[in-house]
């Protein structure tokens, strides 16, 4: 029969813990990839859909209304522009986001496997009782010894 050591299971899941967050950043990245695709088709069909509407204006005898006219063209192309920049801002916040919580929930999760395999290692030093790892790691372990003669007290 072929057992596996606890060690290296905990290993193992923590391999394939770390594959999965990686498979999960991936899917975060072509998301954000795919909505800024998106973001910039949209965009350049208003800016086409603008230049054929410009395209087809006669120009104007009066100077005021071709002044107000330009104007007026400025601000709306402003006002896209603002638009759009905000709205790749937005995506680019919430990949951040979710990028930085994924990072903390797998750095949790490989900080506590380390702290159980140290733990694990720290009981098979050739005291046995891991008080040379306990301290390093703030969870000193009570030597089995002492602990039988204070309980036989």
């Amino acid at each position: 029969m072929n057992t596996v050591h606890p060690s290296a299971q905990k290993l193992a899941d923590t391999a394939r813990n770390s594959i999965q967050m990686f498979q999960e950043m991936a899917e975060v990245v072509f998301s954000a990839s795919e909505q800024i695709v998106n973001l910039n088709l949209e965009a350049a069909r208003s800016m086409c859909a603008y230049a054929s509407s410009q395209a087809a204006k006669p120009v104007k005898p009066d100077l005021h209304m071709n002044l107000a006219g330009s104007a007026q063209a400025q601000t709306e192309n402003f006002e896209r522009a603002s638009t759009y920049l905000r709205n790749v801002s937005d995506i680019c916040l919430r990949t951040q986001t979710e990028m930085a919580e994924l990072g903390a929930r797998h750095f949790n999760e490989v900080n506590e496997s380390m702290q159980t395999l140290m733990g694990e290692v720290a009981r098979m030093t050739p005291l046995g009782n891991g008080q040379m790892f306990g301290a390093a790691m703030g969870t000193a372990v009570v030597p089995k010894q002492a602990a039988s003669r204070s309980s036989a007290s």
